[in-house]
């Protein structure tokens, strides 16, 4: 199979406990409906296949993907979805980045580098990868494992070490994270 001809799909990170939040994260309303709902729709305009990553929330769809390891974070996320599929690449968007839109994933997927193990955007500090937005290659489904083996869990870390492409995001205003009560009423005014 070509690089270009590797198959697409999206995977929504839902968010975790939303402890900080004090609320479900992904059910937060930012585009006229829940989070996690705008982000999959808009995958979908661009992939072959959509999955909720999911660790104890339930959602009512079918194409959910289950963490399938004994620890919390989006890690755990990305191994299931290469568990589920490791012939495949995955998008991974987050549900509290609620600036991610077409022109952001357009960007990424324009500059992607199949040659690499992932492509994704350096963060809001412009210092280090940012991991919850990022195209990762199936050639890293491995690499992941033995990552997680040696005990790690951070896919910051991973990308720190790994061969990847990294790109400046055309607007830092997409990689705001959207934490507490308090960052959710700063953005009273976004719909």
């Amino acid at each position: 199979m070509k690089s270009k001809d590797i198959p697409l799909y999206g995977l929504v990170l839902g968010g975790g406990v939303s402890a900080r939040m004090g609320t479900d994260k992904a059910l937060l309303n930012y585009h006229g409906q829940p989070q996690r709902d705008y982000v999959f729709a808009l995958l979908e305009k661009f992939c072959d296949r959509v999955y909720h990553s999911i660790n104890a929330q339930a959602i009512p769809d079918d194409r959910t993907i289950k963490d399938i390891h004994p620890f919390q974070g989006p890690l755990n996320g990305i191994l299931s979805a290469f568990n589920y599929r490791e012939d495949v690449a995955w998008i991974t968007v987050p549900v509290d980045m609620p600036f991610v839109d077409e022109s952001v994933i357009q960007f990424l997927m324009g500059h992607r580098d199949f040659t690499k193990v992932a492509t994704c955007f350096y963060d809001s500090d412009d210092k280090l990868p940012e991991p919850l937005l990022t195209i990762w290659e199936p050639s890293c489904a491995v690499l992941l494992q033995a990552f997680y083996k040696e005990g790690k869990t951070s896919p910051r870390d991973f990308l720190k070490i790994a061969n990847i492409k990294l790109l400046r995001v055309p607007d830092k205003k997409a990689l705001t994270n959207i934490n507490t009560p308090e960052d959710f009423d700063e953005l009273s005014g976004f719909k």
